[in-house]
Order: structure tokens, then sequence, then C-alpha cells
């Protein structure tokens, strides 16, 4: 499976962007008719288990954006929130984290000393460009001055000016078993500082990742934006336009996944960056974790429990036992 860029399965550390982008905005637009789904089914999403004598690890892939009423929760779900003590996301308002990296002042220092893309870009791309971003509500010098691979997410996450969008972080996994937990009144933590994982990625904004952009845009030639990250999309609508959310809803699983940012130096860097080096981390988080006594329900994006760089091979990597516990 390819990474949605609007709504899928592992932006959380992009939240800091902004609630909820623009175009993302517009369930009530003309258009939304085109996206109505139908669930026909029981909802039963992916959750596998680690364990030792003392210490019981759920792990369920998670939607981090969902349209308004779709069905996600299942009995199993709900027995593992009564029977967890903790819940620990990729990313959480509930989880302060003092030592936290201030990721938006590392943004604003960069942003201030570097050059615009534009200005780094071959002479060919640089209208492409321009029109890319034209294409959102986003204003040009904006996006032009961020470190490319923000730049790109930012794009990828918030959409062409159409309104499309249609998914809602509000309506995300994330959103609901916070307020399950906080209802509860029990603690919520972070399997990560999300603000390290992102400024991670924001150095990656050297001469050949500008090399692959101008190849990407002059590659892409103005074509419908979807062109731009993958060679494959295609317009959906429907229930179609929802296939990978009810794949996931089914407890599907991949076997392989990408971010979904082409084949090249920047969609092989997202994906080392965001996939491969953070599911190895995690699945040491995972391990070291067994050693404390409880129940813990760990909810991170879908997307990193496929492909061959997944938490699950990572901790088959380790020894570390799991199954499938649906």
């Amino acid at each position: 499976m390819t990474g949605k860029i609007l709504r899928t399965a592992f932006l959380a550390p992009l939240a800091f962007l902004a609630a909820q982008p623009v175009s993302a905005q517009v369930g009530a637009s003309d258009l939304a008719e085109d996206y109505r789904f139908n669930q026909d089914y029981a909802p039963d999403p992916a959750i596998w288990a680690i364990r030792d004598e003392d210490t019981t690890i759920y792990m369920l892939g998670t939607i981090h954006a969902l349209p308004r009423g779709f069905r996600w929760r299942s009995p199993l779900i709900n027995q593992i929130i009564e029977e967890s003590d903790v819940l620990v996301l990729e990313d959480s308002e509930y989880a302060p984290n003092p030592d936290a990296l201030n990721v938006d002042v590392k943004i604003t220092g960069r942003t201030d000393r570097r050059r615009p893309t534009s200005a780094q870009l071959t002479p060919e791309a640089r209208p492409h460009w321009r029109d890319l971003i034209g294409r959102t509500v986003l204003p040009f010098e904006v996006m032009d001055s961020m470190p490319v691979m923000l730049a790109l997410l930012t794009l990828g996450s918030t959409g062409d000016t159409d309104e499309r969008g249609v998914s809602y972080t509000e309506f995300g996994v994330e959103p609901a078993l916070e307020r399950e937990f906080l209802s509860r009144q029990r603690p919520i933590e972070t399997i990560e500082d999300s603000g390290e994982v992102m400024y991670s990625l924001l150095r990656l904004d050297n001469a050949e990742v500008m090399a692959d952009l101008s190849r990407m845009l002059v590659e892409w030639s103005g074509k419908e934006t979807g062109y731009f990250y993958s060679a494959d999309w295609e317009e959906r609508v429907g229930d179609e336009y929802w296939a990978a959310e009810h794949a996931w809803a089914r407890g599907e699983v991949a076997e392989e996944f990408s971010i979904g940012i082409g084949n090249g130096l920047i969609g092989q860097s997202i994906d080392a960056m965001l996939l491969d080096r953070r599911n190895t981390e995690w699945a040491q988080w995972l391990q070291e974790r067994l050693e404390e006594p409880g129940t813990t329900l760990v909810a991170v994006g879908a997307g990193h429990f496929e492909g061959d760089v997944s938490v699950l091979v990572k901790l088959a990597e380790r020894g570390i036992d799991y199954e499938r516990v649906n």
C-alpha cells in the first residue's frame, strides 16, 4: 500500500502545523457528495499483542484523519480500552514533555537562514514549483521559504484548492482514544518526541534534494497534483476514494507500504526517516516496555505495521514474539 498523503497513517508529527488544513474543512461543500461511503461490514482493525508473564502490550494501527461517521470501533477495541492501564500515541497534547524539542523555533531559524526553494531549482523546474503551490490555498512566499521537506509534506496534507478534502483529524482514531482514557482518568503517553522526528526530516534540505525536486517537477509538468506524488495516481470517488480506509477498518494488512512521494531521493529519504528509523526505535521502546508490569495500548499509524521495515519486522529482528489477536 502506498501512503495517501491527504489522510492516512503516518503524519502525526505534522500536527504542529495546524489543527487541520483549510482544504480539509469543507465537508459541507458540493463536492462532498462524491465522497460518500458505505460500510456494509463490521469494523475490526488489526491488533497485535506482545506479552510476558506480567505485561501485555496491545498494538493498534490507526488512521489519523477520517470522515465524519466512519465506523472503526470493534468489541475487541472496546475491551482493550477497558483493560488498558495507559494509552501510548505518537503525539498528544495530553502528554506534555518538558524536554521536547521546540521544533517551531528550529523551523523559524532554518527558514530565516535558507535561500528560497525557487532560487535553488533548475530554471525549467521553477514555473512548475509555482504552479504546484498555486493549486493550494497556501501563500507562495511562505511555502517557498520553508525547508523543502516540510513544504512537500504540507502541500501533500493540504491538497488542491478544489476542496476535495473531506477527512478530519477530529474524527480520527487518536482523539477518540484520548477521550476514552481521559474520561477514565488513565494516563496518556507518547512513544517519541515528535519534534525530534520532524526536525530530523527537515535537515534534509541540500543540493541533492533540490536536484531530485527539480526532476520531479519537470516530470510532473503541471498535470493533476496527485501525479506529482505518484505516477500511478488516479482520480477516485465514492467508496473507491476510501479504499484504504475500508481495508484498514476490515483488518487488512498490506505486504508493502510507502509514504508515497516517489521513488527518488526525496521519497527514499522520507520513507527512511518516517518509517524505517522510527519503527526501529519503536521496537526498542516496546522491548523495554515489557519490563513494566501492566497492560498498555499503543496506537500508532497503520502504515507502521505494513511493509518490510514495519514495527512487526523490527520486533522479530529483536527476537520478540508477537501475535495477531483478531
